[in-house]
């Protein structure tokens, strides 16, 4: 199944891309993300089960991920074991490799309840970003209404399709993100 190491590598790209955003120069906007374990917690209260459950499934589907690139010999036997290792002792690689049909099959629910569940708990923990920076002052009332509007068009599942954008404190009263010289 050679669009196994395919979707392992469009995975992989999107968080470089996202990291490139979140590095951007003089600091530039700032991504609003939740923690793997956060967004875990809150969607396994959503789907009503356990946290232990979904994580089971999560490393699971990454396990079954990284046996199909092992059996398409994309990848060899020691890169398949160092990669089940990680996906066992770390849950953001674990996220990053699992796949919502596999995830949603070991928990028996649908793709759709599973995507449900993930998009409702992401919202929540986003806009509880976004209310936080409020109330800390770096971002102003017409940018939480700006970026709540954002959240609530998001049709991010499972895995996080499109993020709110918060500005960093250096980037208040400055244009595009580069002060006006």
């Amino acid at each position: 199944m050679r669009k196994s190491i395919g979707a392992i590598a469009a995975v992989l790209t999107a968080f470089l891309a996202l990291g490139a955003v979140t590095a951007s120069a003089h600091g530039g906007p700032k991504v609003a993300r939740v923690s793997t374990s956060s967004l875990v917690t809150a969607a396994a209260s959503q789907l009503n089960v356990t946290r232990s459950s979904l994580v089971a499934a999560i490393q699971s589907s990454a396990s079954a991920t990284i046996d199909d690139a092992l059996a398409d010999e994309d990848i060899t036997d020691a890169q398949a074991d160092d990669l089940k290792s990680e996906a066992t002792d770390n849950l953001d690689e674990a996220y990053r490799l699992s796949r919502a049909s596999t995830v949603a099959s070991k928990l028996g629910i649908t793709s759709t309840a599973l995507n449900t569940g993930f998009r409702t708990a992401r919202k929540a923990l986003l806009n509880a970003k976004i209310d936080a920076a409020l109330a800390a002052g770096t971002i102003t009332a017409d940018e939480t209404a700006a970026l709540k509007q954002q959240v609530s068009e998001s049709t991010s599942g499972y895995k996080a399709g499109g993020l709110a954008v918060l500005p960093s404190t250096d980037d208040r009263g400055r244009k595009n993100g580069h002060a006006g010289k």
